[in-house]
Order: C-alpha cells, then sequence, then structure tokens
C-alpha cells in the first residue's frame, strides 16, 4: 500500500567533490560538484532536478547508487542511511530502479531482451521460469509483444528499447527509481510515449521518482516538486506550479522564460565563491560576490538568494 504524505527520502547537507589533474602541475585537485544540498522526498512522488551540464545532477543519483561517495552529508532512505550501515545500504541499492538517457549503451548488446528485463531479478536470486513469468507480465503491461523476448537491442527502435529499460528498472518491485535524462535522447513524438508510460507506472504501482533533466517540460509534466541546480548548489525547490508560474531566484526566473536550459548558454558564471549568477544578476548585492546564502523559506518553498533575506 502507498504510504502517501510520509517522508521516504531525506537527503542532509550532501557534498561531493571530483579529484582532477592539475594541468602543468603535479597532484590533483578536488572539485566539489555537489554542495550543501539537502532536500526530502515523500513516498509516491517526483521529485525533478532541472539544471545545467555540470550542475550535479546526475551525480547526486549516482550517489544514490554508491557509485560515488559523498565526503559530506548524508542520504537516509526509509530512515537508513545508505553510507553508515553499509550492509543495509547496500540491500536498499540494489532494489533501486535506474533508467538511463541512452538505452543503448546501457543494456549488453548481446543479451536478448528476456534476459535484460529478467537480470534484475536473477541477481537478487529469483528463479529463472518465475523471473520469465514476471518478465512476460511486464512486456505487456508496457504495451510490447512478447514475440520480442527473443529479440537482441540492435533489433529495436530508441522507443521500444527505452522501455525494455523501463521494464528492467521495475521488475524488482523498487520503491524508488531513478530516471537520468530518460526521454533525450528519443524524438519528440516517442518522448512523449514514454513520459505518459513513466507516469501511468508510477501512479499503477506507486513508484516514486527521482527525475533529472534539462528540460523543463519534462519535469514540469511529471513531476510533482521542482528541485533547481546551479553549479552544485539547490539554489530553489517548490511545487512545479509556483515554480513555472512564480520563480523566486533569478537563475529559475531565467531558465523558465527560457524554457530550455540549452538556450542560455552563454552566462558567464562567477568564479569566487559567492553566488555563481553575481555577475550577471539585476539583483546582486556587494555580499552575492563572497557568500551563498543560507535556505530560505517562503510559503513551503525554498530559496537561496539574497534578495530574499530580509523580507
Amino acid at each position: 500500500m502507498l504510504e502517501s504524505f510520509k517522508e521516504f527520502i531525506n537527503v542532509r547537507d550532501l557534498w561531493i567533490s571530483y579529484r582532477i589533474s592539475r594541468p602543468l602541475r603535479f597532484g590533483y585537485l578536488d572539485v566539489d560538484v555537489v554542495k550543501g544540498v539537502s532536500f526530502s522526498i515523500n513516498y509516491g512522488e517526483c521529485y525533478g532536478f532541472v539544471g545545467e551540464s555540470g550542475s550535479g545532477k546526475t551525480t547526486i543519483l549516482k550517489a544514490f547508487m554508491r557509485l560515488v561517495k559523498p565526503y559530506k552529508g548524508s542520504i537516509y532512505i526509509e530512515g537508513i542511511d545508505i553510507y553508515k550501515d553499509d550492509k543495509r545500504g547496500k540491500e536498499i541499492v540494489r532494489r533501486i530502479g535506474y533508467v538511463s538517457q541512452d538505452p543503448l549503451t546501457s543494456v549488453d548488446p548481446r543479451m536478448k531482451v528476456k534476459d535484460i528485463i529478467s537480470e534484475p531479478l536473477i541477481a537478487l536470486g529469483v528463479d529463472r521460469k518465475k523471473a520469465l513469468e514476471k518478465t512476460i507480465t511486464l512486456l505487456k503491461l508496457i504495451g510490447l509483444d512478447i514475440k520480442i523476448m527473443d529479440r537482441y537491442p540492435f533489433e529495436l527502435s530508441g522507443g521500444m528499447l527505452q522501455r525494455i529499460v523501463i521494464a528492467r528498472s521495475i521488475i524488482s518491485n523498487p520503491k524508488l527509481v531513478l530516471l537520468d535524462e530518460p526521454t533525450s535522447a528519443l524524438d519528440v513524438i516517442t518522448q512523449a510515449q514514454i513520459l505518459n508510460l513513466l507516469k501511468d507506472l508510477k501512479d499503477m504501482m506507486g513508484f516514486t521518482y527521482i527525475l533529472v533533466t534539462h528540460d523543463l517540460n519534462v519535469a514540469r509534466y511529471i513531476s510533482n516538486r521542482i528541485g533547481v541546480l546551479l553549479k552544485g548548489y539547490l539554489i530553489e525547490e517548490g511545487d512545479v506550479k509556483r515554480i513555472i508560474n512564480e520563480p523566486f531566484h533569478p537563475y529559475t526566473k531565467i531558465i523558465v522564460e527560457a524554457f530550455k536550459l540549452k538556450d542560455i548558454g552563454e552566462l558567464k558564471y562567477n568564479p569566487t565563491t559567492g553566488c555563481p549568477l553575481y555577475t550577471v544578476c539585476r539583483y546582486r548585492e556587494d555580499i552575492c560576490s563572497k557568500e551563498m546564502p543560507p535556505p530560505i523559506y517562503i510559503n513551503g518553498s525554498m530559496v537561496r538568494c539574497w534578495h530574499f533575506k530580509n523580507k
């Protein structure tokens, strides 16, 4: 039974860095790509992250999969810190569904469709006959003919293959499914079909989604709430309708007006420790170039902007 309106995920002060080599120098440099991000998600919600390339979206998903380890902060799923409680954390992660942006590179080209879909169940020790039965059920659910079970990935269209990837992500009945740009490699018509499928599955089976996308249209269609990422900072979050109709942060206003982040790639960001938008923001104050503000809460929404500090 869906545990609606109860907290499922709680992320607290998450910091993640990548180590890169120093150009023309010896040694390495640790660069923060996720900077103090905190958010929570209730059962049955879809929480959408929007942001440009390099904003930290996919890195956050990788942290949920334990593929990158935060050097500070916590990720709680059903009250369990998936890093501090190593044994239970690994078990939780094994049951998280994942849908990548490029279905062709996310599957083994040597495997047949039936093996691709049933792979997570086999890994969990489920009998192959039962796994095959569930695979057949899922193929029907996602609108594909069971005759394709013996086909290989190269014999399928991009839309069909993405449906296969979605089926694989939900076959173990996960409570959480991570969607990493799930429609970016598809044409417009197929995008709409996949989004409708994801929405129907969420409503039918009570999944909780975390979606990352650069396309505000995708986030608006499928998400309940949106978090806006800017250079590793979560600078605003709130109900999807409020974000679209009344964005608070200057950066959110820019992306809502542009409606596609790729249209604002020429922005010049502040390289200092302050707000990345300082050099182009019409609301900027001296403090903006030196320091990021703390989260400011307004009627259930959050924004990190000094312009709202005294309101």
